[in-house]
């Protein structure tokens, strides 16, 4: 079993992602080898896991002739009585149009990291966003002021692992809201993660949902997170996972 996993031009593992990527399948007895551009990596086996940046995993899949499946999952809609709050879809163009709707936070719908998500209060916010001859689809959120944050990986249906990431480390989570949002989330992939945050009313808001095929670590040990990327593509690439009994 082999994992390609993602460097800068220097050699030296793209961020630490990568080199906790590279931690977890050494231990796991895999091979691992580096690469700069996905034309360094050797063959067409589709097994050969790739760890990297969303633009290289996804350029690889192409490259194989293979498709995800399915398309961004920020908001699924199975999962909307978690929400918390109004999110909706439409369009840069749109909502710089109808100022009435400003003062929502705004994240590309189709393209992730097309650009970062940001919050829209007068004209200056729009700037590297409206675009001449393409509009740009976007979800719309009201603005909810979280106390603190979580991200939970999520795999094959049950919770890996649990990580805080942002805000008041003494705040507590509400386990029983995120174990039955797993079980809502009928559409899930193998592998993702599932933010969720505590309002400044202390009640739990799903944040988002990020596919896990180039998710970040945020403290996860290092064999959960090779579990954890394995399971994603092996799924992604129609493989076998030799990791998902573990």
């Amino acid at each position: 079993m082999r994992a390609y996993i993602q460097t800068n031009k220097n050699g030296d593992f793209y961020n630490v992602n990568a080199f906790i990527a590279n931690e977890g399948f050494s231990l796991l007895g895999w091979e691992t080898v580096k690469f700069y551009d996905l034309a360094e990596i050797e063959g067409n086996d589709p097994e050969d896991v790739v760890v990297g940046g969303i633009g290289n995993v996804r350029g690889r899949l192409e490259s194989l002739g293979l498709d995800r499946g399915q398309g961004e999952i920020d908001y699924p809609s199975s999962l909307s009585a978690y929400f918390g709050r109004k999110i909706w879809a439409t369009t840069v163009q749109e909502l710089f149009e109808n100022k009435q709707n400003w003062n929502v936070f705004i994240k590309p719908k189709d393209v992730t990291k097309k650009f970062a998500g940001i919050v829209v209060k007068e004209y200056k916010d729009f700037i590297g966003l409206v675009e001449e001859h393409q509009d740009t689809n976007i979800w719309c959120s009201e603005i909810v002021d979280f106390k603190t944050e979580w991200r939970c990986f999520i795999r094959y249906g049950e919770i890996l692992d649990i990580r805080y990431y942002k805000g008041a480390w003494d705040s507590k989570l509400d386990l029983s809201v995120v174990t039955s949002a797993v079980k809502d989330f009928r559409d899930a992939p193998a592998a993702y993660g599932m933010d969720f945050g505590l309002d400044q009313e202390g009640r739990m808001k799903l944040v988002e949902i990020n596919d896990g095929h180039s998710l970040g670590t945020y403290g996860i040990s290092p064999l959960n997170y090779a579990k954890f990327l394995s399971a994603r593509w092996s799924e992604m690439t129609g493989t076998t996972d030799y990791l998902r009994s573990l």
